[in-house]
């Protein structure tokens, strides 16, 4: 499993003290606000503590050590900041879209083999599953319960419960 997971983008300064906005790739910014670290690399080798962290309309407000000014906090637009997985708290049934990806699909009936999840999209008001099938071809399936049955990280596989229609073409 990957340790240090992107989390957002500074995408602006907030006000004249260095504090900056980030665009969370994440459901909710509030998951990020207990953050004693970031990361300027997937790697970790290059972190900076984090003085205050709280949510405005949506985004993420940032302040980290040593930037202490608008000028400062200008150089780190456009980057990408990077956390320690185990210091994001998550919700009961969430995961981390990194840690989807790659899942084999199987039916929940009978375990058998449906395709690959092989991306993540959230159209806002649920995520969708997008599986690949073995001839190549992309279904989308809604991450719901009444479609996705299980997640279990530590075997492999989504459990997915198809309706007719689902997952064949629509000719």
């Amino acid at each position: 499993m990957q340790k240090y997971l992107e989390v957002g983008k500074i995408v602006s300064t907030h006000g004249i003290a260095g504090e900056m906005k980030v665009y969370p790739w994440a459901d909710s910014a509030s998951a990020l606000t207990k953050l004693k670290s970031v990361f300027w690399d997937k790697d970790g080798s290059s972190s900076v503590k984090v003085t205050s962290a709280r949510t405005h309309k949506n985004m993420l407000l940032l302040k980290l050590e040593g930037v202490d000014s608008i000028e400062s906090a200008r150089r780190y637009i456009e980057r990408t900041v990077y956390a320690d997985r185990d210091e994001i708290i998550m919700e009961n049934g969430s995961y981390f879209v990194v840690d989807l990806i790659g899942l084999e699909a199987v039916d929940s009936r009978d375990g058998s083999h449906i395709g690959v999840l092989s991306d993540v999209t959230n159209t806002g008001v649920q995520d969708i599953y997008h599986i690949k099938l073995d001839s190549g071809e992309i279904r989308m399936v809604p991450a719901v319960p009444f479609f996705v049955k299980n997640v279990d990280l530590q075997k492999g596989v989504v459990e997915i419960e198809p309706i007719e229609g689902l997952l064949e073409d629509a000719n």
